[in-house]
C-alpha cells in the first residue's frame, strides 16, 4: 500500500528540524487553549468504548498541578489541532499536532523527553466520515491499518484492521450493533469476543461490585477445591495484575519453597511474596457467563476509573475465603496466611495488615 509505504519513510527521515517546524507552524494557529482531566479527542469512532477508557472532562480553568492532565489547542474552526499530554513529572509532556486539510487529518506523536517522533496516523474521511485510516510507528506496534464500514443509514457497522508488530501480524475486526435507539450497544472483536458492552443505567456501579464479588467467591471457592495441593503451605495468595482486576490468579506458597528463599539475604523477603515464583501458580477457570460478567465489570471499572473500588472487593472476597479456609483441607504450616496483593507487590503490606491484623507486627519486617 503506497499510503503505509510513504508513512514509513517520513517517520524514517523526521528531523529535529522537521519537528521544530510543525510545532512552530501548528501552534501559531491556535486560538484558543483548554485544559482537561485527560484525553478526550480521537478522530477514531468509538474509540474510548473500544479500549474501555474512560474520556477525559474539559475543565473550566488551568489545574493546580498540571501532572497527568491535557492541555489542548484549537485552531480559529474549533478543532483540536494540538494536544500536550503531561506526564506525572509536569515538567514533561507528550506532544501531538494534528495538520487537516480536506478531506485527511495527519497526526504526529512526539515523546516527552527529546521530542522524538513516535507515530504518524493518517485518516481519511468522505462526507465527514471516516473510512480509513493507517498508523506508523517506531515501535511495538509498527504499523496498523484499517477500513470503516457502514449501513445504509450511515451507521458503522465494521472495522476491519491489520497490525504489523516486529516478529508477527494480525487482523483485529470490530463489529458494532446498535440498540432499537440506535445506540452503540456492543462492540465484538472478530466475531468472537464481546469487547464493549453498554452498561444498564439501572444498575450502579456499587450493586454491580456486590454482584462481582459473589460471583467472584463462588468462582474462587471452587477452585481452590478443584486444585488442592498436598505439599506443606506458607501462603494463599490471591493476586491480580494493573487492569482486568477479575479474575485474580491463585498461588500457593509452600514451605519448601520459603525455605529456599530465605537464603536470598536481604532480597528474600521481595522473592518470598513474588507469587510470579510459586511452583503452583494458577489462572482461575469459570463458566462463560461468569467470565463475561468479569468482562462487562473490568470494562466498566476502567471507563469509570473505579479501580480502588475493584481491589476492594477482591479484599472483602480474600476476607471471607480466611473465614471459611477449613473447609478446604489445606496443609498449613503454623504461621499460615491468606494474602491478596498486585502482581508488583505495591500493595501487599497495606492489603495484608487489612486481612491479617492480627498477625501484622509479626510479618511486617518480613513484607516488601
Amino acid at each position: 500500500m503506497k499510503e503505509i509505504a510513504d508513512l514509513k519513510r517520513k517517520i524514517e527521515h523526521f528531523t529535529k528540524a522537521d519537528f521544530e517546524q510543525l510545532k512552530s507552524e501548528t501552534e501559531n494557529q491556535v486560538a484558543v487553549w483548554f485544559w482537561a482531566t485527560s484525553d478526550l479527542y480521537n478522530p477514531e469512532p468509538f474509540h474510548y468504548e473500544s479500549n474501555n477508557w474512560s474520556k477525559g472532562r474539559k475543565l473550566k480553568a488551568a489545574p493546580a498541578k498540571k501532572a497527568n492532565h491535557h492541555h489542548y489547542g484549537l485552531n480559529e474552526a474549533g478543532e483540536i489541532i494540538v494536544v500536550r499530554q503531561y506526564t506525572s513529572f509536569e515538567q514533561y509532556f507528550y506532544e501531538t499536532f494534528f495538520i487537516r486539510t480536506q478531506n485527511t487529518i495527519t497526526c504526529y506523536r512526539f515523546s516527552y523527553d527529546d521530542q522524538e517522533i513516535e507515530s504518524i496516523s493518517e485518516f481519511y474521511e468522505e462526507q465527514g466520515q471516516l473510512i480509513k485510516h493507517i498508523t506508523v510507528a517506531d515501535s511495538q506496534c509498527i504499523c496498523d491499518h484499517a477500513d470503516y464500514h457502514y449501513d445504509s443509514h450511515q451507521k458503522l457497522i465494521e472495522k476491519k484492521c491489520h497490525l504489523e508488530f516486529d516478529n508477527f501480524e494480525t487482523n483485529r475486526d470490530h463489529q458494532y450493533k446498535y440498540d432499537q435507539f440506535g445506540l452503540l450497544e456492543t462492540i465484538t472483536e472478530n466475531q468472537e469476543r464481546v469487547i464493549y458492552q453498554k452498561p444498564d443505567k439501572s444498575i450502579s456501579f456499587t450493586q454491580l461490585t456486590a454482584m462481582a464479588e459473589e460471583r467472584l467467591f463462588a468462582v474462587l471457592q471452587r477452585n481452590i477445591h478443584e486444585n488442592p495441593i498436598q505439599e506443606e503451605l506458607f501462603c494463599l495468595y490471591i493476586h491480580y495484575g494493573n487492569t482486568d482486576f477479575f479474575p485474580p490468579a491463585i498461588a500457593y506458597g509452600t514451605k519448601a519453597e520459603k525455605e529456599q528463599l530465605q537464603t536470598e539475604g536481604k532480597n528474600a523477603k521481595w522473592i518470598i511474596w513474588n507469587p510470579a515464583d510459586y511452583k503452583y501458580n494458577i489462572e482461575v477457570s469459570m463458566d462463560q457467563e461468569t467470565e463475561n460478567f468479569f468482562d462487562f465489570y473490568n470494562q466498566e471499572t476502567e471507563m469509570k476509573q473505579k479501580y480502588a473500588a475493584a481491589k476492594k472487593a477482591i479484599l472483602n472476597v480474600t476476607l471471607k475465603l480466611k473465614a471459611g479456609l477449613n473447609k478446604f483441607k489445606l496443609n498449613k504450616t503454623s504461621d499460615f496466611v491468606i494474602v491478596a496483593a498486585d502482581d508488583e507487590q505495591a500493595d501487599l503490606k497495606k492489603n495484608f495488615k487489612f486481612l491479617n491484623p492480627e498477625l501484622f507486627e509479626q510479618f511486617k519486617k518480613d513484607l516488601p
